[in-house]
């Protein structure tokens, strides 16, 4: 690792509920960051499996680590109380079946002071299914403000997770920037809007440091739970408002426009994936009716001409066009 100047205390935050079977190699990728001065704060949500158990274990070993034990409150709920304890200078966050490169901290934290900035993130994660791919290093960097930013995330075009980014705790703390217990899914989509909108400056890198495990059938993005579609498109509305209260609808209207549309054609998508349209065919017909009605949103739009092609195969049929993009999925999806 290059040396760097002080080496600041960094706060890595990690969600955990019914995540044993792979939260130990989680938790060891953040251990051996190459980057030693961090904290690890673990919130166990009522976990009924032996998550609670391998945090414990991991503590009694490394003083680094702070395990809190909660009853289930959701995971806006888990890391709001790990934010409230947090010390360090930046703050991190993670999911508890993902993995980080060994570099991952030392990385962004040296983007970050080389370009006196206030986020740095990668565009995207590596993707991964069963062991973490061992790749070559890039270094592609863009300097941007965070409205512009906020526009990339709207657009999808960087992942709209609120993890792989390392954020200055002083913004977090001085717009008291929380994620809203409200949601179960959009949540972290909407942290990193109003994280990004309060920004002066933000740094993006092309070096794929964080591994996002895909394939898991019990991930949220995999089963259908009326809630979390409920919650995705509640979130849209609720990103709406934090981008009127910063001043910026102007700039981002039609961005989040196209944003709202994409997440009611995610919902969709599961929707028709767990073949659950008989048990609920007045929210299917809804959400349907937007991702048919809106798709023209995607042919302006400075998106990929993949993506491009979403919106005409929704424009022509909703059902056809989720059909066809589930077939391409890693994540399969958990019939119901």
């Amino acid at each position: 690792m290059t040396m760097m100047k002080n080496m600041p205390l960094i706060s890595i935050i990690v969600s955990v509920y019914n995540g044993g079977k792979y939260l130990q190699e989680c938790l060891e990728s953040v251990l051996n960051q190459d980057y030693t001065n961090i904290e690890l704060i673990a919130v166990d949500d009522g976990s009924t499996d032996c998550s609670g158990k391998i945090l414990d274990e991991f503590a009694m070993y490394d003083s680094r680590i702070t395990v809190i034990h909660q009853k289930n409150s959701g995971v806006s709920a888990s890391r709001n109380k790990a934010l409230d304890i947090a010390k360090g200078l930046y703050v991190t966050l993670l999911d508890q079946d993902d993995v980080l490169a060994r570099n991952y901290i030392s990385y962004l934290y040296g983007l970050i002071q080389a370009n006196n900035a206030d986020i740095a993130l990668t565009w995207q994660p590596q993707k991964f299914y069963k062991s973490v791919p061992n790749l070559k290093s890039s270094n592609v960097t863009r300097n941007l403000n965070g409205v512009d930013v906020a526009k990339m995330m709207l657009y999808h075009k960087i992942v709209i997770a609120p993890w792989n980014k390392l954020i200055c705790r002083e913004l977090i703390e001085r717009y008291h920037i929380r994620f809203d217990k409200r949601f179960f899914n959009g949540e972290g989509f909407a942290f990193s809007i109003e994280c990004f909108l309060k920004a002066s400056k933000v740094i993006l890198s092309n070096n794929k440091v964080y591994y996002y495990r895909v394939g898991d059938p019990h991930s949220g993005a995999s089963v259908f739970k009326e809630k979390y579609i409920h919650s995705s498109i509640n979130a849209q509305q609720y990103i709406k408002q934090i981008i009127v209260k910063n001043n910026v609808w102007e700039s981002l209207s039609t961005a989040w426009q196209f944003s709202n549309w994409h997440t009611h054609c995610d919902a969709f998508n599961i929707m028709v994936g767990c073949g659950v349209k008989k048990q609920y065919i007045d929210l299917y017909k809804r959400i349907r009716s937007v991702c048919k009605q809106y798709a023209y949103c995607a042919f302006t739009a400075p998106i990929s001409l993949q993506q491009k092609l979403r919106g005409f195969l929704f424009m022509f049929s909703p059902y056809i066009a989720a059909k066809i993009i589930n077939r391409f999925r890693i994540r399969k999806f958990t019939k119901i």
